[in-house]
């Protein structure tokens, strides 16, 4: 019988993981699975069993959001491991699930993850790093669902009213300077993304280019502009279409080096980066990306 190990994050958009759990359940037996489950209760937790599954299982599954299979990606990187890491969504926007699907073809070749370093910490991931607008949207959102959980069911709304007074209140500008292999642009930004998925913000293709199966990023980066003008280019990005907006640049690379002009909050696959003291504020990121020796899937 196949053998499969389960890591659920209870925590994931406020439970919803342990709400879709059970209909995985149906369709992992139903595929004959044998399944080893196990609900974390703290992140330290959740690490340890990652690390002491993949000693034990060729196949490991990841109930959660997009942070809670990156944390769990990050473990696997650490131990070598060299089989089946499977995605079974239950967060809020879940956009690496979306990029899975669209890279089924590949789902039996080995992923790349991204490496991002400061002066004050350092992140693995499997989607993508932004700074400017996801982190204070990101930010809060986050604040508002913590103090008024019940909004839960409003929350793209929520998203879109702070993408309004982020901008209105000039909260989301971004002073850098941008080094992607041998080239550089500085600028003004309202948004920059170094993604290895083409999917961010629920769904909008922000980097078409992006693939976990390729060595370089995708840098993405929109100038500051009018409001109305913002609106237009985050719209234009359900379909890909943004990139044509003189605003827009975009890069493939190896290699990036963002050097900010005050020290600045990053969001990595749906959670801004912190320590024990808070959130982790640079004035120099480094990426780079590194190849994994196991595969991602999902079940659909």
């Amino acid at each position: 019988m196949k053998t499969i190990a389960v890591l659920i994050n209870p925590s994931s958009a406020g439970g919803r993981s342990l709400a879709v759990w059970p209909q995985y359940l149906q369709k992992l037996e139903a595929l004959g699975y044998a399944i080893t489950q196990h609900v974390s209760v703290s992140e330290a937790d959740f690490r340890e069993t990652a690390k002491y599954f993949s000693r034990n299982f060729k196949t490991l599954a990841v109930c959660g959001g997009d942070s809670s299979l990156t944390i769990a990606a990050e473990e696997l990187q650490e131990v070598g491991y060299r089989g089946a890491l499977v995605f079974l969504p239950g967060g809020s926007a879940n956009d690496i699930v979306l990029e899975i699907r669209a890279q089924k073809s590949a789902e039996n070749k080995t992923i790349y993850l991204g490496e991002l370093s400061s002066p004050e910490d350092a992140k693995t991931f499997i989607g993508q790093a932004n700074w400017g607008l996801g982190v204070v949207v990101n930010r809060w959102v986050g604040n508002t669902l913590a103090a008024l959980p019940f909004l839960r069911p409003l929350q793209n709304v929520i998203g879109t009213l702070c993408i309004i007074f982020a901008h209105l209140l000039r909260r989301e500008l971004f002073d850098a300077e941008i080094l992607a292999d041998k080239t550089s642009q500085r600028g003004c930004w309202s948004v920059v993304i170094v993604s290895q998925i083409r999917f961010w913000a629920s769904g909008l293709q922000f980097c078409p280019a992006a693939s976990v199966h390729r060595p370089e990023f995708e840098i993405i980066a929109v100038r500051r502009c009018g409001l109305i003008r913002m609106l237009k280019i985050i719209l234009a990005a359900k379909q890909g279409r943004h990139v044509d907006f003189p605003e827009v640049t975009r890069q493939l690379a190896r290699s990036v080096e963002l050097r900010v002009e005050r020290a600045e909050a990053v969001q990595i696959d749906g959670d801004i980066l912190r320590s024990a003291t808070g959130e982790v504020k640079a004035l120099r990121y480094t990426l780079k990306k590194t190849r994994t020796q196991f595969r991602l899937s999902t079940l659909d």
